[in-house]
């Protein structure tokens, strides 16, 4: 019998190996957030209509939910824990080399262990830049209402032990990582406890003996929660000091008052913002400070921002002209358009500006024509000297819009505008936006939209939808890409399928993952056959 040699990898294969296993772990972390906001995405990023149960509701569909196995599951155990586990030389190579220890999960299901986690990956990861991701978001923490909504009922229930004991572990990580903070190059955190989240902020806020000098991306989420984290006059800001050269900004729950103005500079490309400012002063501006004249301030200093979203409340924003000259996307979301998303329109050039999203919320609907109003004054070639000429549009709630004549003015001084988006989410369907598609009698020179590409629309009838493909054929040619969703229903019956095909590529909208904005101008959706 021949013998046979058992071939050993060298160690620069195994390391090509880890890393590719590696990145399928993180592609199943990617998996599991997404998962963990199945039941209580409708609290992500919206105001109003969907906190309106009461407390003990809450807390009984969640508790169901948590009993059953549906949420709550833990993050997926690190791919380079089970591979150290393997063999003794596994164990030392990877141990020994501090370019496999760059990404650091840690969640709270760790309790007391989060500590040493924390500590043994600085250890490994020896002087290597880092990657930081915090998950202290359980479900359980979570209060979806106004203090004033269950005041009624005894107000907010006493804090869990282990709430409490959650917070101290978190407390005890990141001081054992701001140690390294000159090492951070990203930094997420995602709470769902308005102390937990208070904690951390005022832990990030102390003097460090090393600057933040390599910090890329910070994401601060506190999630699912209608009181925000607001920022008090004479508060310390975050990373005293220290001028990080973050480029990717989101603060979720979160006021804009916790950056330092040196964080919000020249360096910063993208910016999310999702606060309700006039509902989380907590008694008025004497202890929240200016926030409005803050935002201006900051916005101002951001000559290289290329995406900013705006989901805020404000009650107004009357300020000096803003330069953003290479903004190119911008996505506004609000409760309270009328207040402030006009003057912001006004008050802010974007001279680059090609994709726009206006997302109203259901309770300030009626504020829509208002926008579309200034929309009309803005691509007016005639009367304004740098008119705006947009790519892509994306509306949400503009049902309400009902007025022919200035839809159609609107659509056809947008000459420029390749994609259209008409999302779900409003009170009624999108009938009035999409039949403000159709021709005139006039031909091309009076053809709505005349550079239209890709059209996705939301609850319009089947019949409608046909029309538009149809109609719009024989002046602008074919639509490119259509992905609509409409309802069933007896007013379908009898309408020919004899217009799927004059459009090149034909997507019929299945299951949504979520009627978020986000998700929608994404495409995060199944299809229909």
């Amino acid at each position: 019998m021949a013998s046979s040699d058992i071939v050993r990898l060298s160690d620069d294969i195994l390391l090509m190996i880890f890393k590719l296993m590696y990145e399928e772990h993180q592609a199943a972390f990617d998996d599991y957030l997404q998962k963990e906001n199945v039941f209580i995405s409708r609290h992500w990023d919206d105001w109003g209509d969907d906190y309106d149960c009461d407390y003990e509701q809450w807390q009984f569909e969640l508790a169901d939910l948590l009993s059953s196995g549906n949420i709550d599951d833990s993050p997926p155990r690190s791919v380079l824990s089970q591979v150290m586990s393997v063999c003794k030389h596994w164990h030392s190579l990877l141990s020994q080399t501090p370019s496999m220890w760059t990404v650091l999960e840690i969640s709270f299901r760790e309790g007391a262990a989060a500590l040493e986690h924390a500590r043994t990956f600085l250890q490994r990861s020896g002087s290597c830049l880092i990657q930081v991701t915090l998950l202290w978001d359980d479900p359980t923490w979570i209060v979806p209402f106004d203090r004033d909504e269950i005041a009624g009922e005894g107000g907010f229930p006493p804090t869990s032990r282990k709430e409490i004991m959650a917070g101290v572990h978190l407390g005890m990580v990141i001081q054992e990582l701001y140690a390294h903070v000159h090492r951070w190059r990203e930094f997420t955190l995602r709470t769902t406890s308005i102390t937990h989240t208070y904690q951390a902020l005022s832990l990030m806020s102390h003097s460090s003996i090393h600057p933040v000098r390599e910090l890329d991306k910070l994401h601060l989420q506190f999630v699912h929660n209608p009181r925000h984290a607001a920022h008090y006059v004479n508060e310390p800001l975050l990373f005293p000091g220290s001028a990080p050269p973050v480029r990717d900004l989101l603060l979720f729950g979160i006021s804009w008052a916790w950056p330092s103005p040196s964080m919000m500079s020249s360096n910063l490309v993208n910016l999310r913002i999702h606060y309700n400012a006039y509902d989380n002063e907590d008694g008025g501006n004497l202890r929240t400070g200016p926030e409005v004249e803050m935002l201006s301030q900051f916005l101002g200093a951001l000559v290289n921002l290329q995406t900013l979203a705006l989901e805020v409340n404000l009650e107004s924003f009357d300020t000096d002209t803003i330069e953003l000259p290479r903004l190119h996307s911008l996505a506004i979301k609000s409760g309270s358009m009328t207040s402030w998303a006009v003057e912001f329109l006004q008050n802010v050039q974007m001279p680059d500006l090609r994709i726009l999203t206006l997302c109203v919320t259901a309770e300030d609907s009626d504020s829509a024509e208002g926008l579309l109003d200034e929309l009309v004054d803005l691509t007016n070639s005639e009367d304004s000297e740098g008119p705006l000429e947009l790519d892509e549009l994306h509306l949400f709630n503009f049902a309400h819009c009902t007025h022919a004549e200035l839809l159609h003015r609107l659509y056809t001084q947008m000459s420029t505008v390749k994609t259209l988006t008409l999302g779900p989410g409003a009170n009624a369907d999108n009938l009035a936006l999409a039949i403000g598609l159709l021709p005139t009698p006039y031909g091309l020179s009076d053809l709505p939209l005349p550079g239209l590409q890709t059209l996705i629309v939301f609850d319009v009838p089947k019949h409608v939808v046909r029309r538009i493909v149809l109609e719009r054929q024989s002046l602008a040619g074919p639509l490119e890409e259509l992905y609509c969703r409409y309802r069933e229903g007896d007013k379908n019956e009898g309408v020919q399928d004899d217009w799927q095909h004059q459009v090149e590529k034909y997507h019929r909208i299945g299951r949504l993952k979520s009627t978020r904005y986000t998700d929608v101008v994404a495409r995060r959706w199944s299809y229909l056959v």
